[in-house]
């Protein structure tokens, strides 16, 4: 029978875990805050700062994220770097509530641990230094995808919770389905498709809840419809009517319905970019889950031998591939490179949890306490299991690219897996316990150089010392270059500039509409492959109500007849009735397009 470390061992390890985890999480936090006053992407980033601008004047969105955080943004004031504070605030304490959350439940389950708030503050110092993956390449203000998976990870803690109250034979308390059904409304408005994602945490919660009867089932169900009635009520009561939101969304997505990915093949795209993954996870770390493998079964001391020196070459070698193809750097530059070093951990992870189960079912190993789970125990450790990825579903991008920004439910697995495998040998739990604090060390890595030495669309942070004079950028440090290129923009377009000056931007520029005080002619997501998206939210915008100025214009391409077609219906005629402001090579590159009339007259 494996003995667990002696209760002095315990603490000591507990309190060097909870050191090193905090650490690691402080590393990647306080990079997030100083980062908040550097750089501007005026293309992704601009497009959700621009909606959020004007998000009580511009229903035509894709999605209704803008009515999440446009009331925040106007809150502070439209200021860029508090809006970017405000999203580290919300990732530190969603990560804090899902570890404590997920420590409480595992408490349960662990009896055999120590009897110390120690256990619990290092395994929520774990999640919390994992969720570091938010950082890794996404732009700095937040977006839909924050939605998503910081609402999934309060909506597991809410199943935690219910665990917890299951576990100790007491009455689940009605404000966690309560909490539940607002939460399930928020991430409905900022994305649709998260809807599959709510589905697999639903019926996680109707599984716990079922321990208790079929009541308590229906009891959770009508909380949480209460709470997500709520949800609906306060949107439409203090935010925005959901007959003015909703038509804008639809409508949006009506537009896009004919060139977006249908659900099959988005789910090829998912199935061949994953396997493409996977194979390259095995050829980079396959020695290491052989180790693995040969550890959790390893009885004979032949075997305990080979399983060590396989152990020790496997990390070896693991350790020089991740170092050798930059399987530790963030930005969006590395997010096809360091996806197989977290794969690897969390594989590691479940073939040592199946390892211990089967090997004991076929009585080549003890039991571990895997062994003694309750179904209601592994359904939670597979939602864990399959969160990453269900969160990113509808990107049309590969899952993972999305998914492994919600490392952290991966790191809440491997402490249920690593506190739960003490009767298996000693080279298995090193392993685990090595690739938990190597996928801990990786993932502070990989924020802290997306947030430094790669950021979004921007150059490194070293490089960012120019303070920003335009209004909209207050607080933002910029390349000295950029810096003097929008000044100049600013100076010279001054005559023709006022607070919601309708802008066309073409194409990807939402960041100098707002930069300059502009408003969106249609939608504020304007991009070069969805030409015929962009000319529908314009016609859309004019036939409802025509602005009453003619619009701005500012391209980096020539103007297509699509668009100028598009125009008519604002009663622009782009052909005769716009003057170039100057050439391009005095206006930054770009063609500044004026109505002539307002060149006639000097500005406005």
């Amino acid at each position: 029978m494996k003995m667990v470390p002696s209760a002095g061992r315990r603490f000591v390890l507990l309190a060097g875990v909870t050191a090193v985890a905090t650490g690691l999480a402080l590393w990647w936090i306080v990079a997030a805050a100083l980062a908040a006053g550097k750089g501007f992407d005026i293309t992704d980033e601009g497009y959700y700062l621009l909606s959020y601008r004007w998000w009580h004047n511009n229903p035509l969105a894709l999605t209704g994220v803008q009515y999440l955080y446009g009331p925040v943004f106007q809150l502070f004031g439209y200021s860029i770097p508090g809006l970017r504070v405000f999203r580290l605030c919300t990732v530190v304490v969603v990560h804090l509530l899902f570890g404590y959350s997920f420590m409480r439940w595992l408490r349960g389950r662990r009896p055999a641990m120590p009897r110390t708030r120690w256990f619990e503050a290092a395994g929520t110092a774990v999640i919390l230094a994992a969720g570091g993956m938010c950082y890794a390449w996404l732009p700095l203000a937040p977006g839909y995808n924050d939605v998503v998976l910081l609402g999934a990870l309060v909506l597991v803690a809410c199943v935690l919770w219910m665990a917890t109250a299951v576990d100790r034979g007491a009455p689940v308390p009605f404000w966690v389905p309560v909490v539940a059904g607002l939460v399930i409304g928020a991430m409905v408005l900022a994305k649709w498709t998260s809807v599959v994602l709510i589905g697999l945490i639903v019926l996680a919660a109707i599984v716990v809840l079922a321990a208790q009867g079929w009541r308590a089932v229906a009891r959770g169900i009508l909380f949480a419809l209460a709470g997500l009635a709520v949800a609906v009520l306060f949107v439409q009561l203090f935010v925005i009517r959901l007959n003015v939101a909703v038509p804008g969304i639809l409508t949006v997505n009506r537009f896009i319905a004919g060139t977006s990915y249908s659900p099959a093949e988005l789910l090829h795209h998912y199935w061949t970019t994953g396997l493409t993954l996977l194979g390259q996870t095995l050829w980079y770390h396959g020695l290491l889950l052989v180790a693995t493998a040969v550890a959790v079964v390893g009885r004979p001391r032949t075997l305990r031998l080979a399983a060590a020196v396989l152990a020790v070459l496997g990390l070896a070698v693991s350790a020089w591939r991740i170092i050798g193809y930059g399987g530790v750097l963030g930005g969006a530059a590395h997010v096809y490179m360091y996806p197989s070093t977290l794969l690897a951990a969390v594989l590691v992870t479940v073939v040592a949890a199946a390892g211990a189960v089967i090997g004991w079912r076929t009585g080549v190993t003890e039991c571990s306490r895997l062994c003694r789970e309750n179904t209601r125990t592994w359904v939670l450790l597979v939602l864990l299991l399959l969160l990453p990825l269900v969160q990113a579903f509808g990107t049309n991008t590969p899952l993972y690219v999305i998914g492994f920004n919600a490392f952290a439910a991966w790191a809440a697995l491997m402490i249920a897996v690593f506190t739960g495998i003490w009767a298996t040998p000693l080279a298995t739990r090193a392993i685990v316990g090595v690739v938990l604090v190597g996928s801990l060390l990786a993932t502070a890595t990989i924020a802290f150089t997306g947030l430094t030495k790669y950021p979004y669309r921007s150059p490194p942070t070293s490089e960012l010392t120019a303070a920003a004079t335009q209004p909209a950028l207050k607080g933002l440090h910029l390349t000295p270059k950029n810096e003097q290129a929008y000044s100049r923009l600013t100076e010279d377009l001054r005559p023709y500039l006022r607070p919601g000056r309708p802008m066309l931007a073409l194409d990807k520029m939402a960041g100098l509409v707002l930069m300059l005080g502009g408003r969106p002619l249609g939608e504020a997501w304007i991009a070069p492959t969805e030409r015929a998206r962009t000319v529908a939210g314009i016609e859309e915008v004019c036939r409802k109500q025509r602005p009453a100025q003619p619009p701005l214009i500012i391209l980096n391409r020539s103007i297509s007849d699509q668009e100028v077609n598009a125009l008519r219906t604002c009663g622009v005629d782009f052909r005769t009735g716009y003057e170039q402001l100057a050439m391009p090579r005095q206006t930054i590159g770009l063609q500044i397009w004026i109505p002539k009339t307002e060149r006639l007259a000097g500005g406005r």
